[in-house]
């Protein structure tokens, strides 16, 4: 029998080992060590669920784990050289249960190389930071004005700035229904609509403590003298303030580049809004809707991640 799969303790029957419960009964299968890591499965952003994380490498990695990796997870060399020389850490699944991510986590170390599994429930995805609405900058503090009132940071407790840029897309179509029922129609029109809006979270010592600007709804008359029309030299002129009053504040910038990386395990989300029927003047219905994408939960994820990983190696 192929060491991916098991028997399952209860019902006996045949099972992949690493989903970690039976897929026919739900019983919880003994821990197993697996030769592949299974297909990643779309899971809900709401559902609880736990990440397996490639860690960084301390020493100069070996090309055979490389190799080791890709064959492990199914993927190009290419993408496995990419995740090995991010030199971050880097999610690779997203599991439904613990056993599936630890053996997954496990499949990992047997290529020579570190992970870590990380739940959802210890990124804190359900607590949103802080809108940042305007920040005035003090010797050692700053002082964060918000829509439920204002919050005082200290300088020392702030650990990590993460720069990231949500693109929504949306795309409206307009279909034609058929005469009869069941019957699909053709596509009429369409249009599509982009918009991308810049983000820095800037965190403390927790995410309490953690605050989120975005660039088109903050005000900038606490940082920047003279303000300019365009909010993106605004915002650019408040990092760089940032940043020069918080030199020990680690900075990270590499959302965009590591956005292609993280699909694998935190794809961009996208839904179907039906939006109606009407009638044309020729009285012919035509349904209309819209599918839109986006990956706010993509960075917010990146961002936690980032958060959690400069905690453990501050402690």
């Amino acid at each position: 029998m192929s060491q991916d799969v098991t028997n399952c303790p209860r019902c006996q029957r045949r099972t992949p080992a690493a989903r970690g419960d039976c897929i026919y009964c739900g019983e919880q299968l003994p821990l197993a060590s697996i030769q592949s890591a299974p297909p990643q499965r779309n899971i809900d952003p709401a559902e609880h669920a736990f990440n397996t994380v490639l860690e960084p490498f301390p020493a100069r990695i070996n090309e055979s784990f490389v190799t080791a990796l890709a064959s492990a997870l199914h993927i190009e060399l290419s993408e496995a050289t990419a995740l090995v020389d991010a030199r971050k850490p880097v999610p690779l699944a997203r599991s439904q249960t613990r056993a599936e991510a630890e053996m997954i986590a496990e499949l990992v170390r047997t290529c020579g190389l570190r992970a870590a599994v990380i739940p959802d429930a210890e990124m804190k995805l359900g607590q949103d930071l802080l809108r940042a609405r305007r920040i005035a900058i003090s010797d050692d503090e700053l002082r964060v004005y918000h829509s439920g009132g204002e919050m005082t940071l200290i300088k020392a407790e702030i650990s990590l700035l993460v720069l990231g840029e949500l693109r929504n897309v949306r795309v409206d179509y307009t279909e034609g229904i058929g005469r009869r029922r069941g019957q699909s129609g053709n596509v009429l029109d369409t249009s599509e609509f982009r918009s991308e809006e810049t983000l820095l979270d800037v965190y403390a010592e927790s995410v309490d403590r953690g605050v989120r600007i975005k660039a088109d709804a903050f005000d900038y008359s606490g940082l920047v003298a003279p303000l300019s029309f365009r909010s993106e030299l605004n915002f650019r002129a408040a990092l760089a303030l940032l940043r020069a009053a918080l030199p020990h504040a680690n900075f990270d910038e590499d959302f965009a580049k590591m956005r292609g990386l993280l699909g694998r395990a935190w794809p961009e989300r996208s839904r179907n809004e039906p939006r109606g029927i009407r009638r044309t003047l020729a009285f012919r219905p035509i349904a209309r809707a819209s599918v839109v994408s986006d990956n706010r939960d993509q960075f917010d994820r990146y961002s936690r991640l980032a958060f959690l990983s400069a905690k453990r190696v501050q402690t």
